[in-house]
């Protein structure tokens, strides 16, 4: 028979509501308490229509009022109060104590899990201590709480006391002792930040902050980043999705070491590369040489250190070098380099140069200046003396040892519209004080031979690449044992008498003047009278002593022009000294032929009177050849030449005569007498109206001698 199959219990009192299975009963046996040992349906609290879903199913929402209690036990005070879940066994508890007040749950044989939305969320490890982690057995996970599903094989259960799972695949970056503390998984990589045995000591635990990333193929590690986030929408790169960078640890691809950025490396695309990488900006030290403002520290200064940081610009990377590798400071406070005795690997030496503006030196000092700093004169070394010592020398050079030639000062200046070797500037510095711009003291010790104090060169002259001028000086030269200038015959060729002397010497035109001292105040000319020969006048009879120059012009310090170049005339007055000495023995020639034709011209008078007749007068011979000539020579009279002008010749020698004109190349321009001459003297008038101004020969052809003298024709 069926019975009512519900009950509907309030208080003590069940209601059959429904028909009942005669197998449903309370069973008050020996055994306990059983209700519907074998049953088919539920028991239901309420009213449905419906069977229950449930072995207990109870309908809170029928009471009234509805006050949302819909099931509760009360325990007495003194005992433990237990919720218990079985299958086979008991399976979970949910209980409270009477030693506390706390609310416990309790899986006695698996872990607690946690669900939501069907999906397992989160798990408390049972009691496990053989779990195989990567590579590793025999792992403690007991009491390992872990959110997330742990849904793949690597991953099943958390490594530490609390882990966060994304669906993580990388067990090999977990290694044994990482429990107490914070694990996360997810793909490929793992962090871990927590407790670690310490490498040296067991029973030390260190804080550390560990992450991983499963390597597959070329893929990169992963990265420790630090980053701030701003608010969104700020404008600010903190605002942005990806934060601001502040900072990272990057492991080589290597896995042997790692790097630490600091700056935004992500936002400008770059990676750290060494230990300490600075991505931007520079590294500050605050309380390195002065300490902080109420703060107290030792100082780190250290004299003994000789390594300092360097920087290669290339690349931003910093290396140290020895100190005396570049400059030092001696214990005098001196700085000093390349003077250690070698050699030394790496460190400039005794041996070594130095070089300033360039790289590959030439000399102890090598100094080049390639940027034009604008300053209209450009300076390589400059040396500024201030000290107000008694002797003071702004740069001195010193070379005394053996060699086969030393130098103490050596200038090469080229390319410039005006190159100048060398150049001082002097000044006074007191009243009645010396001022000398150049002093050379050659001293021979007594075992040179002919020091030389002062040896100027100048060559290849523009246009026809002779000599120029080797000095130059304005102003008074002193030569305390006069000038010498080489006249050895062995450096000489086509040597000849200088003939003509006395009438070029006749030619001089010399001229009192005062130079125009207001119209070239840089040339220091000299003041008052003066007495010489005209350039152009001398230009006109030996223009070999007379040359063009150019006085050079003459900047400032800046550069401004305050003497322009000058193109003028200078006479070599040394040049006619030959000639000078030449008219006069010339003109001693003439002299002794007058002597003797004068005691000739005496002798005769007394001859005459002696031998008188008895009106006492006697003839003399005018015919030529009557007087007894010792020389033959020519005389030019006027010399230069008039219109009319008379060559005087005398004949020592009977024989053939020819006398002809030619110009200063020796062309023959005109043949003016031939005749046969007998000893004696003659004149020839020479007509020289249609001659052109310039310079002559006239010449005297005696048989197989020849007497020549120079004639100048000066233009009117």
């Amino acid at each position: 028979m069926r019975a009512l199959s519900h009950v509907a219990i309030l208080g003590s009192l069940i209601l059959l509501l429904e028909p009942l299975d005669i197998r449903c009963q309370w069973n008050t046996g020996g055994g306990g308490n059983q209700y519907l040992s074998s049953p088919t349906d539920g028991v239901v609290v309420g009213t449905t229509t419906t069977s229950p879903p449930s072995a207990l199913t109870v309908y809170g929402n029928q009471m009234t009022p509805t006050t949302g209690e819909v099931f509760q036990t009360i325990t007495a005070n003194n005992v433990d109060s237990y919720w218990r879940m079985n299958r086979g066994g008991e399976m979970g508890q949910i209980f409270s104590l009477q030693t506390d007040e706390h609310f416990h749950i309790n899986a006695p044989p698996g872990d607690l899990r946690l669900w939501t939305t069907n999906i397992q969320r989160a798990r408390l490890k049972r009691t496990v201590t053989n779990q195989t982690i990567g590579t590793f057995t025999s792992q403690d996970i007991s009491g390992h709480f872990g959110l997330g599903p742990f849904s793949n094989g690597s991953v099943g259960d958390p490594f530490s006391k609390l882990h966060v799972d994304g669906g993580g695949a990388n067990s090999l970056g977990y290694r044994p002792g990482m429990r107490q503390g914070l694990s996360a998984t997810e793909a490929e990589d793992y962090g871990y930040f927590g407790l670690f045995p310490d490498p040296g000591s067991g029973s030390v635990r260190d804080a550390i902050i560990c992450w991983s990333r499963k390597l597959s193929g070329t893929a990169a590690g992963s990265r420790l980043r630090f980053l701030y986030t701003g608010y969104h929408g700020s404008g600010a790169t903190s605002s942005g999705t990806d934060g601001l960078e502040l900072g990272l640890f990057q492991p080589d691809d290597t896995g042997d070491e790692g790097y630490f950025g600091v700056g935004n490396f992500h936002g400008f695309g770059i990676t750290p590369d060494e230990r300490i990488d600075v991505a931007d900006k520079t590294i500050r030290l605050r309380n390195f040489m002065d300490p902080l403002p109420g703060y107290t520290t030792t100082s780190y200064e250290n004299d003994a250190l000789t390594r300092a940081v360097v920087v290669d610009p290339d690349d931003g990377r910093l290396y140290w070098r020895e100190i005396l590798c570049d400059w030092e400071i001696n214990p005098i406070d001196d700085v000093v380099t390349a003077y250690l005795s070698g050699p030394l690997t790496g460190c400039p030496d005794e041996t070594n140069m130095v070089g300033i503006g360039m790289d590959e030196p030439q000399a102890k000092l090598d100094v080049r200046k390639v940027f034009d700093n604008g300053f209209g004169t450009e300076i390589g070394i400059r040396s500024h003396m201030d000290p107000t010592a008694a002797t003071k020398v702004a740069v001195e050079a010193i070379n005394v040892e053996e060699a086969s030639e030393n130098f103490g000062l050596r200038s090469a200046v080229d390319g410039a519209e005006r190159n100048w070797g060398l150049v001082s500037l002097t000044g006074a510095g007191f009243q009645g004080g010396s001022v000398v711009a150049g002093f050379f003291h050659a001293d021979g010790e007594y075992i040179t031979t002919e020091p030389i104090g002062v040896w100027g060169m100048s060559v290849n002259s523009f246009p026809t690449g002779g000599p120029g001028w080797a000095a130059w000086f304005d102003g008074y030269g002193y030569l305390s044992l006069g000038p010498w200038v080489t006249s050895d015959a062995t450096l000489k060729q086509n040597i000849q008498p200088l003939v003509g002397c006395l009438d070029v010497v006749g030619a001089f035109a010399p001229k009192s003047f005062e130079f125009a001292v207001q119209d070239h105040p840089e040339m220091n000319l000299p003041e008052g009278f003066q007495a010489g020969i005209m350039a152009q006048d001398l230009q006109q009879v030996l223009p070999h002593l007379v040359r063009q120059a150019k006085r050079p012009g003459m900047t400032d310090s800046v550069g401004n022009v305050i003497a322009a170049p000058i193109d003028l005339l200078a006479v070599n007055y040394e040049g006619m000294i030959p000639y000078t000495i030449g008219a006069i023995n010339e003109q001693q020639a003439i002299i002794v032929q007058l002597n003797e034709r004068i005691e000739t011209l005496e002798q005769q008078v007394a001859a005459c009177c002696t031998n008188s007749g008895g009106d006492g007068q006697r003839s003399m011979s005018g015919g030529t050849g009557a007087i007894d000539v010792k020389h033959t020579d020519l005389f030019i009279i006027p010399n230069p030449v008039a219109d009319l002008t008379q060559l005087r010749y005398t004949i020592a020698a009977p024989g053939r005569t020819r006398l002809e004109i030619a110009d200063s190349q020796g062309k023959r321009v005109e043949v003016l007498e031939e005749a046969v001459r007998e000893v004696g003297s003659f004149v020839y008038d020479w007509n020289t109206q249609d001659l052109a101004p310039g310079t002559y020969q006239c010449i005297l052809y005696v048989n197989d001698a020849f007497v020549v003298k120079k004639a100048v024709k000066v233009g009117r």
